[in-house]
């Protein structure tokens, strides 16, 4: 017998916590692939500052302005439903990537930058050095277009299907290669990831949570500078205010749980969350990996995969094969509210017949607000702590809503 529960359900980015610092990680992780020595070694040119572990404030959003065009990159790939950061940083490099690859594969077969045979597995980022020799021959001056990732080349797709459609425009040996270079799930991926959490958590934090020596030393750590989206005694106001009313507060976030834990714990709201109810990225990446022996294909459970928002709201109890579905699972009317920022979390939602309610303090801001009505949120506020009102006004009809 189910136990249908009276759950809330919060994405954090963008809903709690400010994302600003992780936009800032990406930028940097794509600025450190493409110019840093140790990788491909690009010139910056007159927009950008000279590689360097230690940006300054004004780099850094020097930085992310040219990377992600004044953050129209990151509002494009919202609407896309790419919910990670990771991915961000991994679409924006790849991207990259691919065209230096096309510029490789119209020269020929002959071209051992591409073809060689440590390639065959995929790039991964300690061949981008053996790139960036071809890079700087007499007769090439390739340079990254930024802007063109604006373009109409993800089609229909949206999610972790995106990466696939890098590799479309390749054939032959060529097209394998690109195949497990822009895998969600390739050694390039998995690079750019680690890239990514050095500059977030920093070198000492990296260390000592992964118990290894980062690629790069010497960066200080954006964690350090995270803050909340809203003035913290107003999330606790509301948060409290919806603990009293008996609603059981849950979490379902692509933050790893050393980097949701101790944001929240520092704002002084982490025991407002059902212990059973917080899932994060550990628990995703678990469940992919042990569920990978029983399915065909390697899947990713992420938004917008209900896979989060499911186990979110049954409790860690229930299998991890129980939630690769929403099928029996939807819960009764009224008794769960996701609460997102993102066309990732909608769409998680509809998935498992959660109600979503959509904030406008997400990167989309209030143009976000159409989007979410045309997509079927049941309400769109203008932030999270408008929720307790809006509930307590539609209490006697909540499942008709």
């Amino acid at each position: 017998m189910l136990d249908f529960k009276r759950k809330i359900i919060f994405d954090m980015d963008g809903v709690i916590t400010a994302e600003e610092c992780y936009w800032n990680a990406a930028a940097l992780t794509v600025w450190e692939l493409l110019y840093g020595k140790h990788y491909l070694g690009l010139s910056p040119g007159e927009e950008l500052p000279v590689f360097s572990a230690f940006p300054d404030t004004r780099d850094i959003s020097s930085i992310r302005r040219v990377i992600f065009q004044r953050d129209k990159v990151i509002a494009y790939f919202k609407q896309k439903a790419v919910n990670s950061n990771w991915d961000l940083a991994f679409l924006c490099f790849a991207f990259q990537l691919a065209l230096i690859l096309k510029e490789f594969s119209r020269c020929g077969p002959e071209n051992k930058g591409f073809t060689c045979p440590a390639a065959k597995e995929g790039i991964t980022p300690e061949l981008l050095h053996d790139l960036s020799a071809l890079l700087s021959l007499p007769d090439r001056s390739w340079k990254p277009s930024f802007e063109s990732i604006l373009g109409e080349w993800t089609g229909n797709a949206c999610g972790r299907d995106l990466p696939e459609k890098l590799a479309l425009p390749f054939s032959g040996e060529c097209l394998q290669i690109a195949r497990k270079t822009f895998s969600p799930f390739s050694p390039l991926w998995e690079g750019v990831k680690d890239i990514f959490q050095e500059w977030y958590l920093g070198e000492i934090n990296y260390k000592e949570i992964y118990a290894r020596e980062p690629r790069l030393t010497g960066k200080k750590g954006l964690i350090e500078d995270e803050a909340p989206l809203l003035e913290i005694n107003k999330i606790r106001a509301t948060l409290d205010r919806l603990h009293n009313k008996g609603w059981i507060l849950g979490i379902a976030t692509g933050r790893p749980f050393s980097e949701l834990y101790l944001p929240l714990q520092k704002m002084g709201i982490w025991n407002y969350f059902d212990t059973d109810s917080i899932v994060t990225y550990d628990d995703v990446s678990k469940a992919e990996e042990d569920l990978q022996g029983c399915l065909p294909q390697k899947i990713s459970l992420g938004k917008p995969h209900p896979f989060s928002f499911l186990k979110s709201y049954w409790g860690k109890s229930y299998s991890n094969s129980r939630m690769l579905s929403a099928d029996g699972l939807q819960p009764e009317k009224g008794k769960c509210w996701i609460v997102g920022d993102s066309m990732a979390d909608l769409l998680a939602a509809r998935k498992m017949g959660a109600l979503f309610i959509g904030v406008l303090t997400g990167h989309g801001g209030a143009e976000s607000s159409r989007l979410f009505e045309k997509e079927g949120a049941r309400a769109v506020l203008a932030d999270m702590t408008e929720i307790p009102r809006f509930l307590e006004a539609n209490g006697a009809n909540i499942g008709d809503i």
